[in-house]
């Protein structure tokens, strides 16, 4: 998916700083703001939060939103200024494959809405319609696509309805959302494909256990299992968590045959069977209990990734809770 138009969700300013605008895009910095309201003050900075943005100079801009988000004089900040500094924040952690901290800064975006009391104005669907962009940047790359075609399909609806108020500011986005939409589709085909061939490849493996050689049945189980986390890695895309967990079970109980140890490819099928009951609503208490049975053989193991997976879930899993919420209570 690409970044997303950070200027199409940019809220309209009540101040006039079109001379400190000129003097950021001149200069590239803050200007003096000497002289200006307290309001316009924060407006310029606002702006040039978009500038730093803008001009790829992320990392400049991303402390700039933190002092403002968190700073206490800033407190009395319009809700809107606030949600819309969360979802630059948001991109730029999106840009920096910081997953977990993204949905973080959604969900902080989406609770300063929920109390906004118009929420059919043109700058808060367009700040909404841009966070579920970013979500659905951000569920796309973590592989669950079922999620992502959601979160677009209500993003472009959205931003049909800007496009109809104001349409050259909002073109561009929709267009953005067609366009993801149209790839996850192509993907989902593709997925389909891909599972049908590790479908047959699972028939053939399981075909050969019983053929009296036992390196051959060694060869065939070790195959059958990576044809088996294949089949859950593509339900657990297609967020199919029922399936994914079927999947991921068959291989970890065909997996003991081959080793009795605990290892790292025990560790990683346990770790997609988490993933596939954590999207099984009955099942996340479960999910919740595997993961953190599972720490203790990643440390053990020296599996610094599997381990910062495991910790981000279990401290992340209520994020996509709380964000659903938060959209249900807006929408």
């Amino acid at each position: 998916m690409k970044p997303l138009l950070i200027d199409a969700s940019f809220p309209k300013l009540g101040s006039d700083i079109t001379v400190a605008k000129a003097q950021i895009s001149t200069i590239g910095k803050q200007p003096d703001l000497e002289g200006l309201s307290r309001d316009a003050v924060l407006e310029v900075h606002l702006w040039q939060v978009l500038y730093l943005i803008d001009n790829g100079r992320s990392a400049e801009a991303a402390p700039l939103i933190d002092t403002l988000v968190f700073d206490e004089s800033y407190s009395d900040m319009p809700a809107l200024y606030v949600s819309w500094l969360w979802l630059a924040r948001m991109s730029i952690f999106v840009a920096n494959s910081d997953f977990m901290l993204a949905l973080g800064a959604a969900e902080n975006a989406l609770t300063q809405m929920v109390d906004i009391t118009n929420k059919k104005k043109e700058d808060f669907l367009a700040i909404l319609a841009s966070l579920l962009y970013n979500l659905a940047a951000v569920h796309n790359s973590l592989g669950d696509s079922a999620r992502a075609k959601k979160e677009l399909t209500k993003c472009q609806k959205l931003f049909e309805r800007l496009v109809k108020k104001n349409e050259r500011r909002f073109s561009p986005m929709l267009l953005y959302a067609i366009e993801a939409s149209t790839s996850i589709l192509t993907s989902k085909a593709q997925q389909m494909e891909v599972l049908k061939h590790y479908d047959d490849e699972v028939k053939l493996y399981t075909g050969m256990l019983n053929n009296g050689d036992s390196k051959r049945t060694r060869e065939a189980l070790i195959n059958l299992v990576n044809s088996l986390k294949k089949e859950g890695d593509i339900m657990l895309e297609m967020g199919n968590g029922r399936n994914a967990a079927k999947y991921y079970t068959k291989a970890l109980r065909y997996q003991k045959k081959v080793s009795t140890h605990m290892g790292h490819k025990e560790l990683v099928l346990s770790i997609g069977l988490a993933k596939a009951l954590n999207k099984v609503v009955n099942r996340r208490e479960s999910a919740e209990q595997l993961l953190e049975s599972l720490q203790p053989l990643a440390k053990r193991l020296n599996a610094t990734n599997e381990l910062i997976e495991i910790e981000n879930m279990l401290n992340n899993k209520n994020k996509n809770t709380n964000i659903m919420s938060l959209l249900k209570s807006i929408f």
